[in-house]
C-alpha cells in the first residue's frame, strides 16, 4: 500500500509544533536553572559568621562557582535575579529574617557587594568561556580574580557609611580576604573537577572553548 505524502501545511504544523515544543523545553531549562541558582546563593548567606556591617558567608565561593560553570550571561543572571527577589521583599540576604530584604537592605551598607555579585559572576563565566580556566592554575587565578572584582563597587559604596581611610579597609576587606582566598581556590578545584567528571558541564550557557 503506498504511503501517503504529506502536504506542505503538515509539514509546516508539525515544524513548528517541533520548535515550540523546543522553545518550552529551553524556557523550562532555563527556570530551574534560575531557581537552583537563587535558592543555592540563598542557603549560601545562610551560612554565615556574624561580622558588623559585612556578614562572613559563602556566597563568594557559589557566585564564582555560578560564573564558572553557567557563563557569564546566566551566572550574573542568576546573581541579579537573586537581588530582584531580595528587593521584592523575600528573605534571601543575609541576616534576614530578622532583618527585613527589600530597598532599605539593597542601598544599605552591603549594598555594593551586592552589585559586585553579578560582575564577580560575568568575570569569572567570561574568562572561563574564554579557555583560561583549563587548568587547576588557570581556574583558581581566574577564581581569585573574579573574588577582587566583588571588592570594587563593595567598598566604594562601603565607604558611604564608615568614610575612606583604614576604618573602611579594616571593616570591609582585611577580615575577609584570607576567607575568600580559600572560597575561591575550592570554586576553581570544584570547576576543574566537573569539567573532569562532565566536560560539556562547564559550557551550558555558552559555545565550547575551541581546541586548538
Amino acid at each position: 500500500m503506498p504511503t501517503k505524502r504529506m502536504t506542505g501545511a503538515e509539514r509546516m504544523y508539525i515544524k513548528r509544533a517541533f520548535l515550540e515544543r523546543n522553545a518550552f523545553a529551553t524556557l523550562f531549562g532555563e527556570a530551574l536553572i534560575l531557581l537552583a541558582g537563587t535558592m543555592l546563593l540563598t542557603a549560601s548567606a545562610k551560612v554565615q559568621v556574624p561580622y558588623y556591617p559585612v556578614p562572613m558567608t559563602t556566597q563568594t565561593l557559589v557566585v564564582v562557582a555560578l560564573g564558572l560553570f553557567l557563563g557569564p550571561v546566566r551566572g550574573s543572571g542568576v546573581i541579579i535575579a537573586y537581588i530582584l527577589q531580595g528587593l521584592a521583599g523575600f528573605p534571601v540576604f543575609a541576616g534576614t529574617p530578622p532583618t527585613p530584604s527589600g530597598l532599605a537592605y539593597v542601598a544599605g551598607p552591603t549594598g555594593g557587594y551586592l552589585a559586585g555579585f553579578a560582575i564577580s559572576a560575568y568575570v569569572a563565566g567570561w574568562l572561563a568561556r574564554r579557555g583560561y580556566a583549563k587548568s587547576i592554575f588557570g581556574a583558581v587565578t581566574i577564581a581569585i580574580a573574579a573574588s577582587v572584582m566583588i571588592y570594587v563597587p563593595g567598598l566604594a559604596w562601603l565607604g558611604v557609611f564608615t568614610g575612606y581611610g583604614e576604618g573602611l579597609l579594616s571593616t570591609g576587606l582585611y577580615p575577609f580576604l584570607l576567607g575568600d582566598l580559600l572560597k575561591s581556590t575550592i570554586a576553581g578545584l570544584l570547576y576543574i573537577a566537573g569539567s573532569v567528571i562532565l566536560p560539556r558541564f562547564g559550557h551550558v550557557s555558552g559555545k565550547e572553548t575551541s581546541k586548538k
